[in-house]
């Protein structure tokens, strides 16, 4: 297990892009998104990856965008407990989250869902930011690490590749 203390979390730049070179979370597509589109999204202001370091290791890594919830008045009804429906309800959206396979069980994605939290919480005392928000995986792995750490589905219908999620960051 990795001691959470040692954990390290640094924008990714172009000084860190040499330490993607190795890693692997067993997905094509996360793995090739932070070794070659990453500073990509960053420069277009499409989205701000974050490396996550133990020991000089990148052992994950996530990214953050701007998002914004649209929902149908069922919908609406289960989210708002503030009694005021919105159009949209503003959110942070994880749009990429990757840990080494060499890494699994460790305690490293929990650890950066608790970042994402207390970003998304920072956040929201400058603008309005209520949810975070993510299309995870509709695998059960995927699914199961979202759920353990308070994610919930927006509907339980569908079998398309991802599945919406949120967690409300406003204690109740």
């Amino acid at each position: 297990m990795i001691d959470g203390s040692m954990l390290q979390i640094m924008k990714l730049t172009g000084d860190l892009l040499h330490l993607t070179k190795d890693f692997d979370c067993k997905d094509k597509d996360l793995n090739e998104f932070i070794q070659v589109d990453a500073l990509k999204y960053g420069r277009g202001k499409l989205a701000v990856t974050y490396a996550v370091l133990y020991d000089r290791e990148l052992v994950g890594y996530f990214c953050l965008s701007n998002d914004s919830i649209s929902l149908n008045s069922e919908d609406k009804r289960k989210m708002d407990r503030l009694g005021k429906s919105q159009k949209n309800y503003p959110a942070i959206k994880i749009g990429r989250l990757g840990v080494s396979c060499a890494r699994w069980g460790q305690g490293v994605g929990s650890f950066i869902i608790g970042n994402v939290v207390s970003k998304a919480l920072e956040h929201s005392e400058n603008m309005g930011c209520r949810y975070i928000t993510v299309d995870a995986y509709n695998k059960e792995g995927a699914l199961s690490f979202y759920s353990k750490n308070s994610f919930k589905p927006f509907s339980e219908k569908g079998e398309k590749p991802n599945k919406p999620m949120y967690l409300d960051i406003m204690p109740e």
